[in-house]
């Protein structure tokens, strides 16, 4: 064999080896960054993403974390124009997920009036309510840039037939995101606040991701 056919054979089994190594390297140098996911669960939704539900899409605005002694659950602030939905997402023996919009001021101030705890049961609009559970949990929220960490509140869940569900809320020392009392002082009357809403199949709502940015606000 010429050499010259040598020496070309020789260049491109050197090249060949180069070319590998360098694709190897990418590789690693890939695997170190971090991968941002195009899917979306009820578990991991982020300001910006998109639900899609009653034919509607719906943007993610908060997320908030309720912690009850470990127990943890997830309630997401949807907003479409100047209307607004809350996603609760509850996962024990099983997972739950409610759809839920804010109840008439008349219910919560009537509500509001009632020492704890919580009645065993609520009648609205011809609708009867049965007390499900309730307690005190501490929350959190992961979109806000000021005031995350948000006062306690004692809850309880209301069950009706059909799915028809009730949630009512105490805010330790006022409404979600007003500051905290100062210790030692005195907490003020808490204030009551109502959703009402339905059970949903989660299979019914179609999760997209979004930019992370809010259209509602100036900043997150």
């Amino acid at each position: 064999m010429p050499m010259g056919v040598w020496v070309l054979l020789v260049l491109l089994l050197v090249a060949a080896w180069g070319l590998r190594q360098l694709q190897k390297q990418r590789q690693r140098s890939g695997a170190n960054l971090p991968q941002e996911s195009l899917e979306r669960t009820l578990f991991d939704l982020r300001t910006g993403d998109i639900v899609q539900a009653d034919g509607r899409d719906w943007m993610v605005e908060d997320r908030l974390l309720y912690d009850e002694d470990g127990f943890q659950w997830l309630e997401y602030l949807l907003r479409d124009g100047s209307e607004g939905r809350w996603l609760s997402v509850c996962e024990d023996d099983w997972l739950e997920v409610s759809w839920l919009e804010r109840g008439p001021a008349e219910l919560a101030l009537e509500l509001d009036r009632q020492p704890l705890p919580f009645p065993a049961q609520i009648t609205w609009e011809g609708v009867t309510y049965q007390l499900k559970e309730q307690g005190h949990a501490a929350v959190s929220s992961s979109s806000r840039t000021m005031n995350r960490r948000l006062s306690g509140c004692r809850y309880g869940d209301y069950e009706a037939p059909d799915g028809l569900v009730l949630s009512l809320e105490r805010w330790d020392g006022g409404s979600p995101g007003t500051r905290p009392p100062a210790p030692g002082s005195d907490p003020g009357p808490a204030e009551a606040e109502v959703t009402l809403g339905r059970l949903l199949d989660p299979a019914s709502l179609v999760l997209l991701p979004g930019d992370g940015r809010s259209v509602y606000r100036l900043s997150t």
